[in-house]
C-alpha cells in the first residue's frame, strides 16, 4: 500500500493512515497482554469503571481510546501511559 493511501479501521468511522492503524493495534495487543498478567478477564475491567462491550472493541483494535482512557488504562495495569504506546 502507498504511504498516502488510508486504511479503514473496522467499526471506525473515520480513516486513518497505516501508521496510525498500526499504533490502535499495538495499544490494543498491550493491553490484552497487561490484563492477562493481571489475570483479569475482559469483563473484569468492569470494576474498574470501564463498560464492557467499549473496552471489548478497545482491546480488539477496533475503537480507538482517547487519551483519558490511556491514562485510567495505565492505572489499572500500573504501567506509563507509554508502556501502552510501545
Amino acid at each position: 500500500m502507498h504511504p498516502n493511501q488510508y486504511v479503514m479501521v473496522p467499526d471506525k468511522p473515520k480513516y486513518m493512515g497505516q501508521e496510525e492503524a498500526r499504533l490502535v493495534r499495538t495499544i490494543a495487543s498491550n493491553m490484552k497482554r497487561l490484563r492477562k498478567l493481571r489475570n483479569l478477564k475482559q469483563y473484569d475491567m468492569v470494576d474498574y469503571g470501564f463498560n464492557y462491550r467499549h473496552y471489548q472493541r478497545i482491546e480488539s483494535g477496533k475503537y480507538t481510546p482517547s487519551i483519558e482512557t490511556l491514562i485510567r488504562l495505565a492505572k489499572v495495569f500500573k504501567v506509563k501511559v507509554i508502556d501502552l504506546l510501545k
